[in-house]
């Protein structure tokens, strides 16, 4: 659909990073239903976001425009079912729900932005960061545990990117030329 190609140092690279997630799979004894259903959905919203013809900035007001009858009917429904619950909010929350909004836009406006001006496979790998960081307040932060098992999915990761984002370097595209040029004199 998009024409993009991985190399071999990218392909090594996806098939580390699905070893990590493998691990993990058979280590909870169960398939991670929700955590790929994320990562696939975003991962097509970064596909429609590509292909979009249209501004970053309208594509974000026609997203809003759909979901926000949904929000006011949420909301309507909540309201019902426990009156006091908005009425008790604070004005800190209140301060923080109205700066929800734009803390909320304003990464998505950049996404929708970044997603035109480079690959897909770039923009897929990108979406480790913020799991990765997560992860770091987890452990260290809130001091949740961090196996032997976590420890070997998640080098198989972060193996994974640290080799993709080498092969994106011109020395390792040379690297790989050479090797496909010296392959294909000797076939």
């Amino acid at each position: 659909m998009l024409k993009e190609r991985l190399n071999v140092w990218q392909w090594i690279s996806f098939a580390l990073a699905c070893l990590g997630v493998c691990i993990m799979t058979f280590q909870y004894g169960t398939f991670p239903w929700v955590a790929l259903s994320l990562a696939f959905s975003f991962g097509f919203y970064g596909l429609v976001k590509k292909l979009a013809s249209f501004d970053a900035a309208i594509g974000l007001t026609l997203e809003t425009m759909a979901v926000t009858p949904i929000s006011f009917v949420y909301l309507l429904l909540l309201y019902n079912d426990a009156p006091s619950l908005l009425s008790s909010v604070t004005i800190w929350q209140g301060v923080l729900l109205l700066g929800a909004g734009p803390a909320t836009a304003i990464p998505l406006l950049y996404f929708a932005k970044g997603a035109r001006r480079i690959s897909m496979t770039m923009l897929g790998f990108l979406q480790y960061i913020a799991p990765t960081i997560s992860l770091l307040l987890g452990v260290f932060l809130f001091h949740e545990a961090f196996t032997k098992t976590h420890m070997y999915a998640f080098s198989c990761i972060w193996g994974a990117l640290i080799i993709f984002s080498f092969a994106k370097t011109k020395r390792m595209q040379w690297l790989h030329d050479k090797w496909m040029k010296r392959n294909s004199l000797e076939v």
